[in-house]
């Protein structure tokens, strides 16, 4: 996973909220992102990109849905999968942001998700996550 953090450097705060600033989106909502991050100078852009997707969705699983697609390299209205091993480092930053899902809850999602992966060149995309047999990924 050192190619991830390569990939998705770290950007400055500040030209985070320009850029959303330009893109006209709501200005409460990057000061909630940062705040909830714990963001302050230095930025882990996967970690912002990942809570701003739960800012415009009403739950985790759309949340996890809109990164895939934005993380994807599937052509459009594709299956939107990613690498199995970005999925898990982003369901689990998210869910322990969240507060109220367990660890166990965590590895149960995982662990009933490692059997896709392995099936699927260790890929992973919504069809799998939001399958009726895995366990919800909000607990």
């Amino acid at each position: 996973s050192s190619g991830i953090n390569a990939e998705w450097p770290l950007r400055p705060g500040d030209e985070l909220k320009t850029k959303w600033q330009q893109l006209s989106l709501p200005a409460d909502r990057i000061e909630e992102i940062l705040r909830l991050g714990n963001f302050v100078a230095n930025v882990k852009w996967l970690n912002f990109l990942s809570l701003a997707c739960t800012s415009l969705e009403s739950n985790l699983t759309d949340a996890v849905t809109l990164l895939c697609k934005i993380l994807t390299k599937d052509p459009e209205g594709g299956p939107a999968r990613i690498p199995y091993d970005l999925f898990k480092q982003l369901y689990t930053y998210l869910a322990e942001v969240d507060g109220n899902i367990t660890q166990e809850h965590i590895e149960s999602v995982v662990a009933y998700l490692d059997n896709d992966a392995a099936k699927n060149e260790n890929m992973i995309g919504p069809a799998h996550f939001s399958h009726s047999f895995c366990p919800k990924l909000s607990g």
